[in-house]
């Protein structure tokens, strides 16, 4: 053995020791937990506390000297998600199912594993039900996709229930060619998938795929459970790697949409405040304007003398008032600053509704 390797061999007990400390530690910090959950519910207090979780947060960036800032509180959110389930307390998380979807993805990737449940629903409506009925503590529901537009069905949703966006997913879409394991490209004949799937890769099929049968279903993720279930090696499906895993399947070809700058985002809704607001802030809401000319402008011209800049606006039908138009606006800041709190007063007054959808951290 070389120097160089007996060093190596060195370091690597002492990160074996320094493990073995770090373990003795997390499970000191583990019985104290314990017996803080204990006295809450005692007093019946709320075991998560997202104040508390933001300030231990926030002192451990402060100590961390090695790893990135955002390393170190991602370490300590799946810490304290951990120490939720020795307390008896998890979270629930909804998504839009079935398994597998980008849905799923998208909460996989916002919340932390340890301390959480993830579970499939048919539909949007569902999420929300179960949010306000307490069934489940949080919702991941996609809102608008580049190409696509927005989903007119969670802006109504958001609009009608009384929920709160806490977070924001943005992700790349990728769109891949699922076989059976060892499947021959050459031997496929039909294709499983969405149709929005399969207006995103038309031109690959056409070089690639010409005389396959195409065959539409409820989303990628159903169409990869179909070619697991039928096992035959003529079929094949269009989705996401993240799925063909769950379903121990291949990707045949990857990468295989026809725009690479297709994106989509997803909401986090809530009855909880994300207390946790570094970085960019980017505030939600809704409004209807009055029936008068320049109604509008107005509006936006409170938004422009407050120096507040505008990422989105969107109008849609009001439901409630025949050829009345709501307003959908995202835009940069906190409602909590006093600038924005005062441009959402003189807001209120120029028109006939208002609600503050939320703030919370963008992407």
């Amino acid at each position: 053995m070389t120097q160089d390797e007996k060093e190596i061999e060195s370091l690597r007990k002492k990160i074996d020791d320094i493990d073995d400390q770090m373990v003795d530690l997390l499970n000191k910090r583990g019985n104290t937990a314990i017996k803080i959950g204990s006295i809450k519910k005692a007093l019946n207090l709320n075991v998560s506390q997202p104040h508390r979780e933001k300030e231990v947060i926030d002192r451990i960036k402060r100590k961390g000297t090695v790893f990135k800032k955002s390393s170190i509180e991602a370490i300590w959110k799946e810490i304290i998600s951990a120490s939720k389930v020795i307390q008896d307390t998890i979270s629930k998380i909804g998504y839009l199912g079935p398994i597998g979807t980008f849905t799923h993805e998208a909460a996989l990737k916002f919340f932390p594993k340890a301390g959480s449940e993830f579970i499939a629903f048919k539909d949007l409506s569902e999420i929300f039900d179960n949010i306000e009925k307490g069934q489940i503590e949080y919702g991941v529901v996609p809102i608008e996709n580049t190409l696509q537009g927005t989903v007119r069905e969670t802006l109504d949703l958001l609009i009608d229930r009384n929920l709160i966006i806490y977070g924001e997913i943005e992700f790349r879409i990728i769109q891949n060619l699922i076989s059976l394991k060892g499947a021959d490209i050459n031997d496929i004949q039909n294709i499983f998938s969405h149709p929005q799937a399969f207006s995103q890769t038309r031109s690959w099929i056409k070089a690639n795929l010409p005389n396959a049968n195409l065959i539409d279903v409820s989303s990628t993720a159903e169409a990869i459970r179909r070619v697991r279930k039928l096992n035959d090696p003529t079929y094949a499906a269009i989705g996401t790697e993240f799925a063909s895993e769950i379903y121990g399947l291949d990707v045949a070809n990857a990468m295989i949409e026809d725009d690479t700058t297709n994106h989509t985002r997803f909401l986090v809704i809530s009855k909880i405040e994300n207390l946790i607001k570094e970085g960019k802030i980017k505030t939600s809401i809704v409004f209807v304007t009055k029936h008068e000319p320049g109604a509008l402008y107005w509006v936006l011209k409170i938004f422009s003398e407050a120096k507040i800049n505008l990422s989105k606006i969107e109008s849609r039908p009001f439901k409630k008032v025949r050829w009345e138009y709501i307003f959908f606006v995202d835009f940069e800041g906190d409602k909590d600053n006093d600038y924005v709190k005062e441009a959402l007063q003189l807001i209120e007054t120029n028109v006939v509704w208002l609600k503050i959808l939320g703030s919370y951290p963008a992407n």
